[in-house]
């Protein structure tokens, strides 16, 4: 299989099933955005310390690509579910645990104490943009809203790992 195909050179690209959209129409950009996440979150994998967050991380990415692929074919009936209730709640239990690890500041945090913890930023960064760019989908497309849940969930979940991950210890309990 080429990866050249040159369809896509005048702007419009197909989704699951066929379907020719621009390569600018909603869907496109929340895959996108989901896409870049998923990218991050490996650079992340690869710069952070906490084995469990790399393990987390690596189930997180795999839910991403469900999510995509849920975009991708417009949510077609009868298909399984990309996320489900219990995978939301994984990752609150598993933020809620790392938060009950350390204390949390008060204020507002500049990324940048560590490599592994601005790399977490970022990917929390790219996780708001890609929730926006999927209720943006919402206005014309039916989403599940457990992939919003799960969107919104993982950017706090992001949050607590870069803090955990700055290893200060004025936040962190001893």
């Amino acid at each position: 299989m080429r990866i050249t195909t040159r369809q896509g050179d005048g702007g419009r690209t197909r989704l699951c099933g066929g379907r020719a959209v621009s390569k600018c129409d909603p869907s496109i950009k929340a895959q996108g955005a989901i896409d870049e996440l998923i990218s991050f979150l490996g650079l992340a994998k690869v710069k952070i310390k906490d084995r469990s967050a790399k393990k987390k991380i690596g189930l997180i990415q795999r839910d991403l690509f469900s999510i995509i692929g849920c975009i991708s074919s417009g949510g077609r009936k009868g298909a399984a579910p990309a996320v489900k209730d219990c995978d939301v709640r994984m990752l609150e239990e598993f933020g809620d645990l790392m938060e009950g690890r350390g204390l949390m500041p008060s204020g507002f945090v500049i990324p940048g104490v560590n490599e592994g913890s601005a790399v977490l930023h970022v990917a929390r960064t790219v996780a708001r943009r890609a929730e926006c760019c999927v209720v943006e989908l919402g206005r014309k497309s039916k989403i599940d809203p457990c992939i919003l849940a799960y969107l919104n969930r993982l950017s706090d979940l992001l949050f607590v790992l870069a803090v955990r991950e700055e290893g200060r210890p004025d936040l962190l309990k001893r």
